[in-house]
């Protein structure tokens, strides 16, 4: 038998293969383990699923040119039946009942508890496609027509080789038996050539009834599909395109496809769609309106693939084809006349337009073309009162209702010319250049603040502390005076920030601990919508960060290990900015954007983060371990609303936005233990506690070497007796690590920095010093006795 078989659903190109009977069932036993588990399987995404379970698969016939499509099935000489809906006893059935030969294996999806199973019969002779749907309807209804899918009989269907999930149960069962004659199969029928005869499950039955509930009336559309179905109806179309395809059947209401063996495969619902059961129809199982089934028979050879979209080659044609057809343009021409009087609501009785008496005419009447008549209508109309201006985010926005579809509340390109579009129908035209002076004047008016109004607002604060501990109660941060002054800075620092924008406030506070406790979670439930998690250090190289900042309120830097010292030095300089200054995209001038907002950074880092041995003030580190009562997840909009309460009766109560000098000491002691572990640390430590000889001074390297070592090479044993109270970058890389003078660079002279800056009871000296065979260097110098 032959068959054809490719490497994924994708393959462009199935190659022809023979096997015999018993080498099939041998390949069909053995099944790809993949790596997820069941359940892990179950919740994947349809796409992912497919891409787990695509390991090759086969056609159960030939193909022409290589090529897995309808109208490309040369023969089939294999049934291929999905049962997704399968019995138990599934297989016990088919060895009681029937003495076909036949094989099962189960599909992926498959568990004991919902079994699913691919049954696979020779037949006698090789079938055409139209056979092949009708053999493979008769013995799934010998069998039980609703134990399988509903698509499982198109004839160039793809059936993927055994695969299962790493723990998944894998059935093979097969019996030997009688090839099932085709001839006999479809002698069963009054007439096999007539579709309506073929069996279908329940199912199938209300697939058709549940589309055209589903689909939108074409009538209605808009656009070139619309228009085309309001010329045309299916039956025109068919008269007047497609008299090649199909034509009249005996039955009321069908069509037969003309190249097909089998009739009446065409149904028409309600003079609108078409549905096809030919099974080599390209439109078979499709649901389609008057331009589809135009666009599909005329056009489908362009698609790469069968994905139906109006992104498609097909379509671009079929609306190129008509719009050069004489009775859509008239169509078209007929649906602009309505859209003047439909695509807006121009009058309202309800309406107050005693206004109107203020706008300047001309002596036709029309109103003239003013930015005065522009700014009373724009300020006037009941139908644009909904447009305002945004001060947080610094945009027009739509707040409310406007006589045109809009996707969101921001403003678009296209909502200026709907606008324009809405002002000529109901007034009259205008010039660009009014509309913008118009416009601009009167949104600016209407410029609003949405923290601000939140703020304003809120509950009164039920004097409840919620501030202090907030990072302890979510976040099983350590409850102390630094975590409870720094949670405080920043969510005050957040009000200032609205408050009076551009108000100095350089620090960041950074939540360091295990993933998945909700550091992100707790920032972006404080303020809803205002949250950003989007922005990037890379960002901050170029306006596009300044940007990102508009419209939000508090921004999350994340993950901030691994990033090198010139980029902690840009975030560093970047979050202390108050202003930002840069043309927006399509502005016409660079303008002051005051600042807004406030950062707060994450990381998952557990040996430090912060690289550089300076600067680091402007960040406030705090470990969370995720070990607390409540969750982040679990926080109420009550709690929120009575936290940012409180966050504003400290903001009125002048709170300070700045650690007083003892916080700062405990900040500048866990800013230091934030910094990147380097494993050469405790070597340093034991190095600089080691006891020196009274002559240190005066050995050499090598004889230093040796001490440290331990090596004396057979001289007196020389005992450490003084404390060595000064040290160099070079002296630790020649001496504890062991290096060669020549080989210190800039890169291991600043990692020798960051693990000096990490060890108590030492300080850079204010200025360089002698250090022995050293000679003078800059160093550091021991602060405690």
């Amino acid at each position: 038998m032959k068959i054809s078989v490719g490497n994924s659903r994708t393959s462009r190109a199935w190659k022809i293969k023979e096997f015999s009977w018993e080498k099939f069932v041998q390949k069909c036993s053995q099944t790809i383990r993949t790596a997820e588990t069941v359940q892990e399987y179950r919740k994947l995404p349809k796409g992912q699923q497919d891409n787990i379970k695509d390991v090759g698969g086969f056609v159960g016939g030939e193909l022409r040119s290589g090529l897995r499509r309808k109208d490309t099935v040369i023969n089939r000489c294999l049934l291929t039946l999905d049962a997704d809906y399968a019995d138990e006893d599934f297989w016990e059935q088919i060895e009681l009942f029937f003495n076909f030969k036949c094989l099962i294996y189960s599909t992926h999806k498959h568990t004991a508890q919902t079994p699913r199973f691919r049954l696979i019969i020779p037949l006698s002779r090789p079938v055409t496609a139209d056979e092949y749907t009708a053999v493979a309807r008769r013995i799934a209804a010998d069998i039980g027509i609703e134990q399988f899918d509903d698509t499982t009989y198109q004839p160039h269907r793809l059936m993927y080789w055994p695969s299962t999930s790493s723990d998944g149960e894998f059935v093979f069962q097969h019996r030997d038996g009688e090839e099932i004659d085709a001839d006999a199969v479809l002698a069963r029928y009054k007439d096999w050539h007539d579709t309506s005869e073929y069996p279908v499950s329940s199912r199938q039955k209300k697939i058709v009834s549940h589309a055209l509930k589903k689909q939108a009336d074409p009538l209605t559309k808009q656009g070139i599909v619309g228009a085309f179905c309001r010329a045309y109806t299916i039956q025109d179309a068919i008269s007047t395109f497609l008299s090649d395809v199909y034509e009249p059947s005996s039955l009321n209401g069908r069509y037969d496809y003309i190249p097909a063996d089998s009739v009446a495969g065409v149904i028409v619902y309600n003079d609108k769609f078409a549905y096809s059961h030919h099974a080599t129809d390209p439109a078979c199982g499709k649901l389609c309106n008057s331009f589809d089934l135009v666009r599909i028979h005329k056009f489908s050879y362009l698609d790469k693939d069968e994905t139906d979209s109006e992104k498609s080659a097909s379509f671009k044609a079929m609306t190129d084809f008509a719009m050069q057809d004489g009775r859509v343009k008239e169509q078209t021409l007929t649906d602009k006349e309505k859209a003047v009087y439909e695509e807006f609501s121009v009058i309202d009785d309800n309406d107050d337009t005693s206004w109107h008496k203020y706008l300047s005419v001309n002596k036709h009447g029309d109103v003239e073309n003013s930015i005065q008549n522009l700014t009373i209508i724009l300020q006037n109309d009941p139908k644009l009162k909904g447009i305002v201006f945004n001060e947080l985010s610094d945009c027009i926005e739509i707040n409310g209702d406007v006589p045109w579809q809009h996707p969101s509340k921001y403003w678009r390109d296209a909502d200026d010319a709907q606008l324009l579009t809405y002002l000529t129908y109901s007034y009259g035209k205008f010039t660009r250049v009014n509309y913008d002076v118009a416009l601009a004047k009167v949104v600016d008016d209407r410029s609003f603040h949405p923290i601000r109004q939140y703020l304003d607002g809120l509950p009164k604060w039920d004097k409840q502390k919620r501030v202090d501990t907030l990072l302890t109660d979510y976040l099983g941060a350590e409850d102390n005076p630094y975590t409870r002054a720094v949670i405080r800075k920043t969510l005050c620092g957040a009000v200032a920030r609205v408050m009076v924008p551009g108000i100095k406030f350089d620090t960041m506070l950074v939540l360091s601990g295990p993933q998945g406790i909700g550091k992100s979670t707790i920032i972006s439930k404080l303020c809803g919508e205002w949250f950003n998690d989007s922005l990037l250090l890379s960002d901050t190289k170029d306006k596009t960060a300044a940007e990102k900042l508009q419209g939000f309120w508090i921004l999350e830097i994340g993950e901030l290990a691994g990033l090198k010292k010139t980029e902690i030095e840009t975030l560093r300089g970047f979050i202390s900015r108050q202003n930002d200054v840069f043309r927006a995209s399509f502005g016409r001038r660079a303008t002051p954007h005051l600042r807004q907002c406030i950062f707060i950074g994450t990381t998952n880092a557990e040996h430090g983060y912060l690289r550089d041995t300076t600067g680091n003030r402007r960040f406030f580190p705090v470990k969370v371990s995720g070990n607390s009562e409540k969750k982040p997840w679990q926080i109420t909009q009550n709690e929120i609303d009575q936290i940012w309460a409180e966050a504003l009766v400290y903001y009125r109560n002048k709170e300070p936005l700045i650690l007083d000098e003892q916080t700062e000491k405990l900040a500048k002691k866990l800013q230091r233990e934030a910094m990147e572990t380097d494993e050469r640390e405790g070597m340093v430590r034991e190095y600089l506690e080691t006891l020196l000889p009274v002559n240190w001074n005066e050995m050499s390297l090598y004889e230093r070497r040796n001490f440290l070592d331990g090596s004396e090479f057979g001289e007196v044993n020389i005992k450490g007796e003084i404390k060595r109270q000064k040290v160099c970058n070079m002296e630790i890389w020649c001496e504890c690590f062991g290096k060669a003078k020549a080989d210190l660079k800039r890169i291991d002279a600043n990692a020798i920095s960051a693990i000096m800056a990490k060890i108590e009871g030492w300080q850079k000296m204010s200025k360089k010093s002698r250090f022995g065979i050293y000679g003078a260097a800059a160093g550091y110098e021991r602060t405690e006795v």
